[in-house]
């Protein structure tokens, strides 16, 4: 009983690093991560300012599509073979072009943002496998090295989706309630004011998740 106890104890030895985390390391890890990600600066300025112009066209849809209603209705009201029907024509093609960047641009996003995680990874990876084979017999006797292959696994594929999960998703965040919270009170007021109230709640939540 005495054996299983120690064994336990050892064994729970690999998952200290979880419950010693607290805000402070972890932030402070965020911020390495951040310096990591920055070795390869220009597939992140690649990838953000692709993120920036896919936001920036994802805006533009619902004032094209606002304004292809208005058009509609002034060729119902005209008639067929009007000015307004030839506008409304411009303001399709506008919208299935602004659509086709938005998508363009989406991918580089995506394809970027990954490219950037996995060379994260794998940089990790090859410290983790290295700081393993440098540690003494002493160290593998009380921790079970299965067990810390599961854990530095699991933690590299979430540092690895930090910057396309964490950092991409503030700056197309960002750009989408910022740009679109100003779109929506110039507009109207109160419906703006109303539809921005369920904004803090839902960041609160998602980051929450998004941590745990």
């Amino acid at each position: 009983m005495h054996t299983d106890a120690t064994s336990a104890a050892r064994r729970g030895k690999s998952f200290a690093h979880v419950a010693e985390a607290s805000w402070g390391k972890g932030l402070s890890t965020l911020l390495r991560i951040v310096r990591m990600t920055l070795r390869h600066p220009w597939q992140v300025a690649i990838t953000l300012v692709s993120t920036f112009i896919a936001a920036t066209l994802q805006l533009f849809i619902p004032r094209l599509l606002g304004r292809a209603i208005d058009q509609a209705q002034g060729v119902m009201a005209a008639g067929a073979g009007t000015a307004a029907e030839q506008a409304l024509w411009n303001t399709a093609l506008t919208l299935l072009a602004v659509s086709i960047l938005r998508g363009l641009f989406t991918m580089a996003q995506n394809y970027y943002g990954e490219a950037v995680g996995h060379q994260t990874g794998y940089e990790l990876r090859l410290a983790f496998y290295e700081k393993i084979q440098r540690l003494s017999f002493s160290f593998h006797d009380k921790v079970h090295t299965g067990d810390l292959i599961t854990l530095g696994l699991l933690d590299l594929d979430g540092v690895r989706m930090f910057f396309s999960t964490g950092i991409l998703r503030v700056v197309l965040l960002g750009v989408l309630i910022g740009v679109g919270a100003y779109l929506l009170i110039s507009t109207d007021l109160v419906l703006g004011l109303l539809s921005l109230s369920f904004v803090p709640f839902v960041a609160w939540r998602s980051s929450v998740t998004q941590l745990r």
